[in-house]
């Protein structure tokens, strides 16, 4: 089973257990919905604990989730560092997108079928999403994610293929 990172608690809010959550998805009311199970993730054990969603609500980034069964601060407070993951489901995507984890370690080919590097990390700008390379000689370059330069995205071959233009490199 392949888990997907919504979220990471950073601190207990109110009385009630309610976690205060740096959320970290592009789709949190869908997430974090009343009944969902959701995992509490120990980066140090590497252990996992299936909780339920009891409610939650937004202010920007910080989601405020309280989950079944913890009912106070101090409970609340053992889970602060916590990641909160959900099941990935590659069904949960419209054709044409992606998880950003699924680009990183992806190839860049360009147009000639030259490998350019691979995919470091997915940033995301006022702009556009974009995708930074680690050059396979040199230094890290930056693709935009957009159509006019993307031109096929393999994600079980782990291949991105790019159009590119001068001074891009």
């Amino acid at each position: 089973m392949s888990y997907l990172k919504i979220g990471k608690i950073i601190d207990s809010h109110g009385l009630d257990g309610t976690f205060k959550v740096f959320s970290t998805t592009d789709s949190p009311k869908k997430r974090y919905a009343k009944g969902n199970k959701v995992y509490l993730y120990n980066e140090n054990t590497d252990e996992r604990l299936e909780m339920t969603v009891a409610n939650f609500r937004m202010s920007g980034q910080i989601v405020f989730v309280k989950l079944e069964g913890i009912d106070n601060p101090e409970s609340a407070k053992e889970f602060k560092g916590f990641e909160i993951h959900t099941i990935k489901d590659r069904n949960d995507l419209e054709v044409g997108y992606y998880f950003y984890e699924d680009l990183v370690g992806c190839s860049i080919i360009d147009q000639s079928k030259n490998e350019l590097g691979k995919v470091i990390k997915v940033e995301e700008f006022p702009a556009q999403i974009t995708l930074r390379v680690k050059r396979t000689n040199g230094k890290d370059f930056f693709v935009p994610f957009v159509k006019q330069f993307i031109k096929k995205v393999d994600i079980n071959d782990k291949k991105i293929y790019i159009e590119v233009i001068e001074g891009m490199l």
